[in-house]
């Protein structure tokens, strides 16, 4: 067995173990990204994608990769993890390299699978796609009808990240000249303070930090939500905001909600934020996931029946990052049991996922409940029918489904026929209020509460 066979063996038999031990949610966080590097003696390590990641693994996670590697009988004791970044600077010190050869080694700083090429496109992403290709191909333009900003907004894991990172790898191949930051609006925020934290040192680490975002060609933030609260961060990152506009620079913001709903945040910056194109992506339909399984497949040269391939699609109905994950999940299974691939393997493989779906409430459990308590049919409900029966069961079930099922107002109402954003938070405070002051309301709302988790 050589060494690149054995690393990559080690580094499945441990990422299977740890999905096994760890949440669905710390997997997919802290283990799914990592690559496997190297096995030396009795030391491997990994590849991290950011270097808060990798520290997070060596303080928090150390014991635990060792306690699976002595449980799955492999002879690592050590485990370590370092950067991309990091082990391109140690290779090229190694190699005592010129700045020359450095300059020709440029490495790409954008995931590489997350292309135009790799994105499946369907109806629920499909305006958002055709905008940030349009935005690839012609960044900064500011004529009338203008994709300057361009604010693509959607649930977790539905594919805005990997839009961005598309942009970047267009434009890495096709403009390798534009300077293109990828970021986010935690790092900018950690960047911002460090550079405050370190003037009394050294008097130009503020003007540098400004430099690095208002002087490039475009400027991509991710998870923008998280600048809510912080007041000195969204003053400033109003001015680097005009700086780019003004200079016909692109900039591109992705968050979970809408302008409008994100909270404590400057009139003047929300005001920026919608002035370009804005564009949602929603949850993908069954077809939709069927489709992003079989990409997958087809890139990773594995193949699973329809049974199976439908079975995950089916169970899967969250987000496509998790989808994603369970379809590796299962065909790392099948590789290490040697087993091929069938629905109760599937099942096997998820045992702890498939424990979520017999618990999980999803929004049909939670209208089909309503639906029967008020004795409407649940397609009159995400319907249009207007009369004041159907409107009450309808605004009490998007009140449930707000408060028992942690989505996005977006996602809400695509759930309800398509319904603006505006009107599920008004069905939602509308009930809200009606329970404080009527008795019969908050009874109906707590007896159909009761019911769907009892049922």
């Amino acid at each position: 067995m050589t060494d690149k066979e054995k690393t990559e063996l080690y580094s499945n038999k441990i990422k299977l173990e740890l999905s096994i031990k760890l949440s669905s949610a710390e997997y997919m966080l802290w283990i799914n990204p990592l690559v496997p590097h190297t096995v030396s003696g009795s030391r491997m390590t990994f590849i991290a994608p950011s270097e808060n990641a990798a520290n997070t693994l060596k303080n928090h996670y150390g014991e635990t990769f060792e306690s699976v590697a002595r449980a799955a009988d492999i002879p690592v004791d050590e485990f370590s993890f370092i950067t991309k970044e990091q082990l391109d600077k140690l290779e090229l010190s190694e190699l005592g390299e010129s700045e020359e050869k450095k300059e020709e080694a440029r490495k790409n700083p954008f995931v590489a699978k997350y292309t135009f090429d790799n994105f499946v496109i369907a109806d629920n992403n499909r305006f958002a796609s055709v905008a940030a290709q349009t935005v690839a191909q012609n960044p900064g333009s500011n004529d009338n009808l203008t994709l300057n900003p361009l604010y693509i907004y959607g649930g977790v894991g539905l594919g805005k990240t990997h839009l961005l990172h598309a942009i970047g790898n267009y434009l890495f191949e096709n403009n390798p000249n534009m300077d293109v930051i990828y970021t986010t609006a935690e790092k900018i925020s950690n960047d911002y303070f460090a550079s405050l934290n370190q003037y009394t040192t050294d008097k130009d680490s503020y003007r540098n930090f400004r430099k690095k975002y208002a002087q490039c060609d475009v400027l991509m933030v991710d998870d923008i939500q998280f600048m809510q609260k912080k007041g000195g961060l969204q003053e400033v990152f109003f001015h680097i905001f005009n700086d780019l506009y003004i200079n016909g620079k692109q900039i591109v913001l992705s968050s979970d909600r809408p302008p409008k709903e994100i909270n404590d945040i400057e009139d003047r910056l929300r005001s920026r934020f919608e002035s370009g194109i804005m564009t949602d992506i929603s949850a993908p339909s069954l077809d939709t996931r069927v489709n992003i399984i079989k990409k997958k497949l087809s890139v990773s040269n594995h193949t699973l029946d329809e049974d199976v391939i439908y079975f995950l699609a089916e169970k899967i109905n969250t987000n496509i990052r998790e989808l994603e994950g369970a379809l590796l999940k299962v065909i790392m299974f099948c590789n290490l049991t040697h087993r091929k691939p069938t629905i109760e393997i599937a099942k096997e493989a998820l045992k702890e996922k498939e424990k979520e779906f017999t618990e999980q409430i999803d929004s049909d459990k939670i209208i089909n409940y309503v639906s029967e308590y008020y004795r409407i049919p649940a397609t009159e409900i995400i319907g249009k029918k207007k009369t004041k029966d159907v409107v009450e069961a309808r605004m009490v079930a998007i009140y449930l489904v707000c408060d028992m099922i942690n989505l996005p107002l977006v996602s809400i109402g695509q759930i309800f026929g398509g319904r603006d954003h505006t009107t599920v938070i008004y069905s939602r405070d509308k009930i809200a209020s009606q329970i404080a002051a009527n008795k019969a309301v908050a009874k109906a709302v707590e007896d159909i509460r009761s019911s769907i988790k009892c049922g």
